[in-house]
């Protein structure tokens, strides 16, 4: 999040957010309190964005929706970032809202190579061509040269659930996430 950003939030107090707005945490849907232009009080706030986010506006500013139900139900901004554990952008169930640093929020990331893996690039003209690496702590971490793209990735999700904890992006944890988003 920009400078920028953190200014815009920090114009809304929990307190107007709340009077404003109510806040589902089980289906993750924000509903107005009030009426406002062609709305009418219980009817859902929000709309999505190009970028897949619910976003909401507030006395003339636009407000991403995670970030006002943070600070609806903590009564705070957060320090850093919100990150959506199942990588759905317009799921704001509180159980899928969690505080990230930068780095956590980029771990959870689905950015996958042109080969289909996160992690895993092709290097043409070797005996081992499926090379790995990940980013954490600052560096980028050299796991090794593979005969397979399936070992690759292995590698990859092994080193991402060691350095990324619960916000490592694995194939295993995202069919998990999708099946409990489904439900």
């Amino acid at each position: 999040m920009t400078t920028l950003e953190q200014q815009a939030v920090a114009h809304v107090s929990a307190e107007r957010a709340r009077e404003l707005l109510s806040y589902e945490p089980e289906t993750g849907i924000l509903r107005w309190r009030v009426a406002r232009s062609q709305k009418v009080p219980g009817d859902i706030a929000g709309s999505l964005d190009r970028g897949g986010y619910v976003v909401v506006r507030i006395d003339r500013r636009t407000y991403q929706a995670h970030r006002i139900i943070w600070l609806i139900v903590t009564g705070k901004l957060p320090a850093q970032h919100i990150d959506h554990a199942d990588r759905n952008r317009a799921n704001n169930r509180l159980s899928n809202l969690r505080e990230a640093t930068p780095s956590q929020n980029c771990a959870n990331s689905v950015f996958k190579s042109r080969h289909g893996v996160k992690g895993v690039c092709f290097i043409k003209g070797r005996s081992k061509p499926w090379q790995t690496y990940i980013g954490a702590n600052g560096r980028r971490i050299f796991l090794g040269n593979f005969s397979t793209k399936e070992e690759a990735a292995r590698a990859y999700q092994a080193a991402a659930e060691k350095y990324h904890g619960e916000y490592a992006c694995t194939y295993s944890r995202l069919e998990h996430r999708a099946q409990e988003s489904a439900q």
